[in-house]
């Protein structure tokens, strides 16, 4: 066997160390899958997050069956994809699934969740995750979207999704004018 001249191994270490440490998108490296709660705050991983905002999901249930929270602190985003079960006296638990995570972005970027749908038009399952630009107010819809994610009920995984361009989002701070929704403006 033939083994690597010192150079050349020298720059693939770098680029090994390169690629390892650009990707920001992560699993959360104090592991809370398979872990059940009632109130995230009651997880010692947790304890120094903040609610953003969460979304249940029905998977052609008539009771909501996953739900999605979206948690913050001073350095992370943090999506929580868990199923929703109930105790022995009939109240909601969540059992994690999966977990995103990344580091806090810049203020031009922002998480959604529940917000967006492969053809929103014809569907709203509520379970994509998106990070988006932010976009003025008076929009109905973002105009770019940078990276999207499925909580997928089948596999109970969070997923990458690899083409975005089918991924339309409304405006969560929608404050314009309009008071129904206008899918043409999709198209613009």
């Amino acid at each position: 066997m033939k083994s690597l001249h010192p150079l050349k191994m020298t720059k693939l270490l770098i680029l090994f160390t390169v690629i390892m440490n650009t990707g920001c998108k992560e699993k959360h490296s104090e592991s809370i899958v398979g872990t059940q709660f009632k109130d995230y705050g009651s997880l010692n991983q947790l304890a120094n997050f903040e609610k953003v905002s969460d979304t249940t999901f029905f998977n052609d249930e008539i009771e909501p069956k996953f739900k999605l929270l979206h948690l913050k602190n001073k350095t992370r985003d943090l999506v929580i994809y868990s199923r929703i079960q109930y105790d022995s006296k009939n109240n909601r638990i969540y059992k994690v699934l999966d977990t995103l995570s990344f580091l806090t972005s810049d203020n031009s970027e922002k998480l959604t969740i529940g917000y967006c749908e492969i053809d929103l038009k014809n569907s709203n399952k509520g379970n994509i995750i998106a990070l988006i630009e932010k976009t003025d107010l008076n929009s109905m819809f973002i105009k770019k979207i940078k990276e999207a994610w499925v909580a997928n009920p089948d596999s109970e995984r969070i997923e990458k999704l690899k083409n975005i361009d089918k991924v339309d989002c409304f405006n969560d701070s929608y404050n314009g004018n309009e008071t129904k929704i206008n899918y043409d403006l999709l198209n613009k």
